[in-house]
């Protein structure tokens, strides 16, 4: 005996590789509206350093200079605490030093040798920072800054740092009128 076929109704068997292949351009498809700030990650944002007030406040009395570019100090600080070991500990005790001996602000390099102070170096590679616009040595060094370290900032009314180098790698070893 056979059976009779069942009447076509149009509607295919559930296919999983169909839902899938639907559900994944779905969801690519409202990815697409995700603004790109939202959708990329956060974690450099928030591993970025911000230079605490005791880094400005040290950094205005090694400086001398009252006015500081707090982004470019935000840089210097996470220079600074990438390449310097316990570099908090010690700005720590150099900001209590300074606020403790208000008097050697001006000799503070050298009230710091006569003190023998753990973080005596800390104002040399400070300085060094800003006015170069360079933190560590040797193969762990980084340029940090370039155009605006103070070195460039105190000499602008007369001096133009160039931005980039004229001319190939060594170009400025051969004399200009001999290169002719």
């Amino acid at each position: 005996m056979t059976q009779p076929h069942e009447p076509d109704t149009g509607h295919a068997a559930p296919n999983a590789g169909r839902r899938l292949l639907l559900a994944s351009i779905l969801a690519s498809y409202a990815s697409s509206f995700i603004p790109w700030s939202l959708a990329k990650a956060q974690p450099a944002a928030a591993a970025q350093a911000t230079a605490p007030d005791a880094f400005l406040n040290v950094s205005r009395v090694i400086t001398g200079r009252a006015a500081l570019d707090p982004t470019q100090a935000n840089r210097l600080y996470a220079g600074l605490a990438a390449t310097v070991a316990s570099f908090a500990e010690q700005l720590n005790g150099l900001a209590a030093f300074i606020a403790a001996n208000p008097s050697a602000s001006g000799q503070l390099q050298a009230s710091l040798d006569a003190a023998n102070a753990p973080f005596a170096k800390l104002p040399r590679q400070i300085a060094t920072a800003w006015y170069v616009g360079v933190v560590g040595a040797g193969p762990v060094a980084r340029c940090i800054t370039y155009e605006t370290s103070l070195m460039n900032v105190v000499v602008a009314d007369r001096l133009k740092p160039p931005s980039y180098a004229y001319g190939p790698y060594g170009a400025w070893s051969r004399n200009p009128l001999t290169a002719a």
